[in-house]
Formats: C-alpha cells, structure tokens, sequence
C-alpha cells in the first residue's frame, strides 16, 4: 500500500506542468499604524535587485510587503505551495513567516512589528529580508534577499525568579491559626452509647450468672487457663482502647493476644473432642 502511495506520488510530479515564474510589482515599505500604503511611502524593487538604503522601523509601525507572482510564459497569476519572508538578525537566528494571498492572488504580508516580535524572536537590531519561493511545479525556485531592515522591537520581559529576588523591606508577620475543635456530643448522648456498647457485656455476664458456669467438662490442659487468660486480656485490651489506646497500639497488642487466644482455644476443643472419644 505504502508503495503504491509513493509511486502514485512520483507519477502526479512526474507529470505536473513545470513553468518558469516571476515575481512582478513588488512594493516594500514601512508604514504607521494606521497609514494607507501609496505611491509616496512604498518603494518598488526590481526582481533580484536590492532595495538601496535601510529601512528603519519602530515597534509601533507596519512592515508593507506586496507583490505578484505569475507564470512567465503567459504572465497567469499562480499559487505556490512555498511562500516565505526569511528574517536574519546579525547573530545568525532566522525567523520564516507565511506570506499568503488574498482574494485576488495578490501577496501582501502587512503587520506592525510589535505584534510581530515573538516571530523575530523578541531580538532587535538588523535584519537582511528575503522572500522564498517553492513549489514542485516551479522551474526555477526563489531565494532573493531585497532589503534590509533595522526594526527597534520591544525587548521581552523576563522576571526575576522568586529565589534570586532580593528583598529589603519586612516581610508580613505569618501568624498560625489552628483549628477549631468540632463540636463534642452532650453528656446524656455519650452515656447512652457507652451503655448501648456495654450492653451485650452485661447480657453476658446475666446469663452466664442464671445459667452458671460448668468447670467440669473442662479438660485436664494447661491451655483451658490460658484460653481464658487470652479472653479476659482482649476485654481488658477493649477497656483500654476505650480510655487510653488509639487504634494502633490496640492492634498490636491484639494480634498478640487474639494468636494466643486462638492457638489456646483450638487445643482446649481439640483435648475436649478427644476426652469424648475416650469415654465413648
């Protein structure tokens, strides 16, 4: 596919019309803000002349580049594909703009020097102009330099950064302010939620107190006192989760004791399930 692409490409110039073109009425000058270019301001240049004299520009006025350009065989007007005016400052950096054509085929590049200043680079000083001109279908492509300019463009504002900055005068007092604690709950809503949560501990102990408490299944295991050592630790744990410790410390501790507690127990019901086994 990409092949056929190329080949079909090579064919369209192959076979396009290659005509000499030239570059006729070519008016160049500066211009105020708001002055209407004529015959007394512009100043015509011959095709591969250079304009005698400097031209000299404020950053408040107009740089008026007009011209045509046509077949030489039949003077038809044509529209390159490559049309350019080419800016070299002194230093050697080039700045390119696009010249483009208005409704009638005529070029006119016209803008003031200011609005221009980024396309230059933010430089100043001297600038040799040359218009470029370039298409497939051109025999003979054009680079003509035709004057020279000496534009005073506006010098681009670059601030100081804040850490090379230096400052004389007292800086503003930085106060800190903190804030505000939220709004606790009144007495009576924390005392009605510390019983909600003490509620089930005391359901607990009522009916282990009416139901009692049989010792006596218990195997004979040193891990029966340990298993409850290991729960009455972990309600201890929770007490003081309450009145002392944050979340983390209570985890700590936990994990210690709730794998103690575990291990006990699965042995007191494995020694339990084996005592059954035996009596059976």
């Amino acid at each position: 596919m990409k092949l056929l692409l190329v080949l079909g490409t090579f064919i369209v110039v192959a076979c396009a019309a290659v005509d000499d073109v030239s570059i006729s009425n070519f008016k160049v000058g500066i211009l105020a803000k708001d002055q209407q270019p004529d015959a007394e301001n512009l100043k015509t240049v011959a095709i591969f002349s250079k304009l005698s004299g400097e031209l000299k520009a404020e950053a408040s006025q107009r740089l008026y580049v007009s011209f045509n350009i046509a077949k030489k065989a039949d003077n038809a007007k044509v529209k390159p594909q490559q049309v350019f005016l080419r800016f070299v400052a002194q230093n050697g950096e080039d700045a390119v703009v696009v010249v483009n054509p208005d409704a009638n085929g005529n070029y006119l590049y016209d803008t003031v020097l200011r609005t221009a200043a980024k396309s230059f680079h933010n430089l100043s000083g001297q600038f040799k102009i040359s218009l470029i001109v370039g298409d497939v279908t051109i025999k003979n492509p054009i680079n003509w330099h035709f004057a020279d300019i000496d534009a005073a463009l506006p010098v681009a504002y670059e601030p100081t950064p804040k850490s090379q900055q230096v400052r004389y005068e007292p800086l503003n007092e930085i106060t800190h302010q903190f804030r505000e604690p939220e709004k606790r709950p009144s007495a009576v809503i924390s005392d009605l939620f510390t019983v909600v949560c003490l509620s089930p501990l005391v359901i607990l102990f009522g009916l282990w107190a009416q139901i009692g408490i049989n010792f006596k299944n218990a195997p004979a295991s040193p891990w029966v006192p340990i298993f409850h050592i290991g729960l009455a630790g972990i309600f201890g744990l929770y007490f003081l989760f309450w009145v002392q410790f944050d979340m983390f410390e209570t985890l700590k501790y936990l994990s210690v004791l709730g794998f103690l507690t575990f291990v006990a127990g699965n042995r007191v019901l494995r020694a339990i399930s084996e005592s059954k086994q035996k009596s059976d």
